[in-house]
C-alpha cells in the first residue's frame, strides 16, 4: 500500500513538471520564433558594441527589444539599418517604413514619430516614448571680451543716433559761434581793428578758436574769453544747457549700465526667447529643424500663425540640417553675435542636453505632441502581444528605468522652465535713444536760432547808429573840409605872388 503511494506521488510529481515545461516560455517545448527588425544607428537608442571581434547593438531599443521578447518568446534581430526615418517620396517610401512596406523586415524599433501619413501604411504598437517640440540653445559663453567690445561699453548708454546728433550739433554750433564772432560788431574783432582791443583778444574767435572753445566747454575745461555780443553770448548760453542734460543724460545712463552689469547685455538673445511664439517674433536668432521627419511635417502642416512662421523662415534661410548631430554641432559652435537654435524633440533633446561641455539647454511648453512607437504592417500576428508586453512595461517602471539608465549624462538642469528666465532676469538696459533725447537738441537749435537773429539785429541797430553819428558830425566835417580847401587855396596863391616877384 505504501508503495504504491509512493510510485503515484512520484508520478504527480513527473506530471506537473512535464506541464511546466510544455507551458513555460523559452522551453523546447514552444520553439523561439524570430523577427527581423530594422533600425537606426543614433544615440542613445542604438549604437555598436564591439564583443570579441563581432558587431553587437546596444542601447535603448535594444535593451527595449530584448525586454519584450523575455515576455513575448520572441527573438528579436537587428537585421538592417537605414539613416533616414522614412518619408514618401515619388509615391514611394523610404527609410525605414519603406523596409516594413517591401517587406524586407518585420518591424521598425526605432525612435519613429507615429504620424497620419505614416499610419496609412503601418499599424504602430503601443507608445514607448512620449515628446514634445522643444528649442534647444546655447548658453552665453561669458568669456573675457576683447579689448574692442570692452573700450566700445564707453559708449553704450547713449545710442548711436545720439552720438551721431550732438557730434552734428557741436559742428553746427560752432560754425554759428564762428560766423556770429566774425560779422558782429561788438566782437573782439571789430574791436581790434578799431584799436580798442589787442591782437590777441581779436584772434579769440577764429574759426580754428571756435571750434576749440566748444569743444573745451563739452569737457567742462573753461575758457579764456567769452564773446561779447549778446548773440554770441546766447548761442553759448544755450550750448551750455545742452552740455549740461548731454553729461547728466550720460552719466545717469552709465550708472544703470554699470548697476545691471555686462552679462544683461550678453544674455539679451537667451533671456528674450521662451517659447515658439518669441523665436517666431525675433531676427536675432537664426533657427532650424532636421529635414525630413515628423518635426519639418509638423511645422509644415500647422495651423497656428507663429510656427507657420517657423516654417517659411526655415524654409527661405535652408537652415534645416540633415541630422540631428549636425543641428547640435551647430547650435554649440554658433557665435554670441549670432547664436543659433535647433528645434527637435524632448526625449532626444534630454540626452543631448545631459552631455558635455554642459552648454545647452531648451525652453517650451513642455506640450506632448508625439510619441515613438514600434511599427508594421498591418495584421501582423504578433501585434496584440507586443503590444501587451509594452503595457506591462510601462505598468510596472520597465520603461521608466530603461530611460533613467540611457538618458542619463554628465549635465543637469538643462530643462528650463519658461518662468526661470523672467525670475533671474534683473531689470533690462536699454541706451537712450533719439527720442529721450530730442529736448535737449530742441533747446540748443533754439538758442541757434535766437543768437543767429539777434546777431542780425545787432548788425542793424549798429548800422544805423553808425549812420546817425555820421549825419551828427556831417557840418563839422563840411566847415573843416572847406577851411582845408581855403587854406590850400591861399597857400597856392602865395606860391603864385612869389614866383612873380622873383621875375
Amino acid at each position: 500500500m505504501e508503495a504504491g503511494r509512493g510510485v503515484a506521488s512520484i508520478l504527480t510529481v513527473w506530471g506537473c513538471a512535464l506541464a511546466l515545461m510544455m507551458f513555460a516560455p523559452g522551453t523546447a517545448s514552444q520553439a523561439t520564433r524570430t523577427v527581423h527588425v530594422s533600425s537606426i544607428l543614433i544615440k542613445p537608442y542604438l549604437q555598436h558594441l564591439d564583443v570579441n571581434g563581432s558587431t553587437e547593438y546596444d542601447g535603448y531599443i535594444q535593451e527595449l527589444l530584448e525586454e519584450v521578447g523575455r515576455l513575448t518568446n520572441v527573438d528579436f534581430k537587428i537585421h538592417s539599418l537605414n539613416t533616414v526615418y522614412g518619408a514618401l517620396v515619388d509615391g514611394s517610401w523610404t527609410g525605414l517604413v519603406g523596409d516594413v512596406v517591401n517587406k524586407k523586415v518585420e518591424l521598425v524599433a526605432a525612435p519613429l514619430t507615429m504620424t497620419s501619413s505614416r499610419n496609412k501604411v503601418l499599424d504602430f504598437s503601443v507608445p514607448f516614448q512620449d515628446f514634445g517640440p522643444v528649442i534647444v540653445m546655447r548658453r552665453p559663453r561669458n568669456e573675457q571680451p576683447s579689448f574692442g567690445e570692452r573700450f566700445s561699453r564707453i559708449f553704450a548708454p547713449l545710442s548711436h543716433s545720439v552720438w551721431l546728433m550732438a557730434l552734428v550739433a557741436y559742428f553746427i554750433t560752432s560754425v554759428v559761434l564762428y560766423i556770429i564772432c566774425h560779422c558782429n560788431p561788438y566782437e573782439w574783432r571789430h574791436l581790434y581793428r578799431d584799436g580798442q582791443a589787442t591782437y590777441r583778444e581779436g584772434e579769440s574767435f577764429t574759426c580754428m578758436n571756435a571750434f576749440w572753445f566748444m569743444m573745451s566747454t563739452w569737457m567742462l575745461q573753461g575758457f579764456v574769453r567769452a564773446p561779447r555780443s549778446l548773440g554770441g553770448r546766447l548761442v553759448v548760453t544755450f550750448w551750455w544747457m545742452f552740455i549740461i542734460a548731454f553729461l547728466l543724460t550720460y552719466t545717469a545712463s552709465l550708472a544703470n549700465l554699470l548697476r545691471v552689469g555686462p552679462s544683461s547685455m550678453d544674455d539679451e538673445h537667451y533671456s528674450r526667447i521662451l517659447n515658439f511664439e518669441d523665436l517666431a517674433k525675433q531676427t536675432e536668432v537664426s533657427y532650424g529643424f532636421l529635414g525630413g521627419g515628423s518635426t519639418e511635417t509638423y511645422f509644415k502642416n500647422a495651423k497656428v500663425p507663429h510656427l507657420k512662421t517657423i516654417w517659411s523662415q526655415v524654409n527661405k534661410r535652408k537652415t534645416a540640417t540633415s541630422s540631428t548631430e549636425k543641428g547640435i554641432e551647430k547650435v554649440r559652435n554658433s557665435p554670441d553675435s549670432r547664436p543659433f537654435a535647433f528645434i527637435m524633440e524632448s526625449s532626444m533633446a534630454k540626452y543631448m542636453l545631459r552631455q558635455e561641455p554642459c552648454n545647452l539647454y531648451m525652453v517650451s511648453d513642455l506640450t506632448v505632441s508625439g510619441a515613438y512607437a514600434l511599427a508594421y504592417l498591418p495584421g501582423w500576428d504578433l501585434a496584440r502581444q507586443v503590444d501587451e508586453a509594452l503595457l506591462i512595461m510601462r505598468e510596472n517602471g520597465t520603461l521608466k528605468l530603461l530611460e533613467d539608465r540611457w538618458f542619463r549624462g554628465q549635465c543637469e538642469g538643462n530643462i528650463v522652465d519658461p518662468t526661470y528666465w523672467e525670475k533671474m532676469k534683473g531689470t533690462p538696459f536699454y541706451p537712450v535713444d533719439l527720442g529721450s533725447f530730442s529736448g535737449a537738441l530742441v533747446i540748443l537749435l533754439a538758442g541757434v536760432v535766437a543768437g543767429s537773429l539777434v546777431t542780425v539785429l545787432e548788425i542793424i541797430i549798429f548800422k544805423k547808429a553808425e549812420l546817425a553819428e555820421d549825419e551828427a558830425t556831417l557840418p563839422m566835417k563840411t566847415s573843416n573840409k572847406q577851411e582845408e580847401q581855403n587854406k590850400i587855396k591861399a597857400d597856392n596863391q602865395l606860391g603864385i605872388n612869389e614866383s612873380v616877384t622873383d621875375v
